[in-house]
């Protein structure tokens, strides 16, 4: 799979902290209607609560996951869409712990669109393996 992705959006160097991971729960934020808090896990351990505002993506899905420390190619939130590392943040009250990712912030498309929507990988990507 990372060769494939390699190979057709050219993407340069491996990233880690960015894996394949399975959403294993969604929830409505408390405190925020456009948002969702998820759990997911990397085959072996639970990550959570994960908050996202996308909704192109349910249960069983398996989903591009930023941990905190990994390097997003490319910010979908700012005008010169410039790369940042991941950190903890909290969101609306609740301290997200990663960040499920669309082909925009990893790096695999040049434009966001006008409605980015999360990555979902083939069903039988392995789990925690390096997305990019």
């Amino acid at each position: 799979m990372l060769n494939f992705l390699k190979n057709l959006f050219g993407a340069s160097k491996p990233n880690s902290k960015i894996i394949a991971a399975k959403v294993t729960k969604i929830e409505k934020h408390p405190n925020a209607d456009r948002l969702r808090v998820i759990s997911l896990t990397d085959g072996v351990k639970i990550i959570e609560p994960v908050v996202c505002g996308a909704f192109n993506f349910e249960v069983g899905d398996i989903v591009a996951l930023a941990l905190p420390g990994a390097t997003i190619a490319q910010n979908i939130h700012s005008e010169e869409h410039e790369s940042f590392v991941l950190s903890t943040a909290k969101i609306r009250g609740i301290e997200s712990q990663g960040m499920i990712c669309a082909e925009f912030e990893l790096g695999l498309t040049n434009t966001p669109g006008d409605k980015p929507e999360i990555m979902i990988l083939p069903p039988d990507t392995k789990l925690g393996k390096m997305v990019v």
